[in-house]
């Protein structure tokens, strides 16, 4: 997967025209699954992703990722995105990203009023 990301990051780069430039760039890849890239262009857009390789369990490894972009877009205002990618799946933050509603107190009271009274079978009862 990481390779994947590393591809496309050069694929982009390499493609790029001369607005896109980078002001600045960085990257860096260890043998040991840890990973770093950096950039910034000149229309202000900036990236930055940190990896690392981890233990899941003890049958699988995988890539925790953290990461954080931002972008001006045509309404002059930049967006800032902060996002993890783990075992847990892919979490973005955002100001100007939706957010679900608040949990109803009614729901909340209900789930804890399950965990007080776990469900018994009549087996478990006698």
């Amino acid at each position: 997967m990481k390779y994947l990301m590393l591809i496309a990051l050069f694929v982009v780069a390499a493609s790029a025209t001369d607005n896109d430039d980078p002001i600045s760039q960085e990257s860096n890849v260890e043998y040991n699954g840890k990973y770093h890239y950096h950039y910034e262009l000149k229309d202000g857009s900036k990236a930055t992703q940190d990896g690392v390789l981890k233990s899941v369990n003890a049958d699988h490894n995988g890539e925790s990722v953290n990461g954080k972009y931002s972008f001006v877009a045509d309404d002059g205002k930049t967006y800032v995105v902060s996002y993890t990618a783990d075992e847990n799946g892919y979490l973005a933050v955002g100001d100007h990203l939706p957010t679900p509603p608040p949990t109803p107190v009614s729901v909340l009271k209900a789930l804890e009023y399950i965990r007080l009274h776990p469900y018994k079978t009549p087996e478990q009862k006698q």
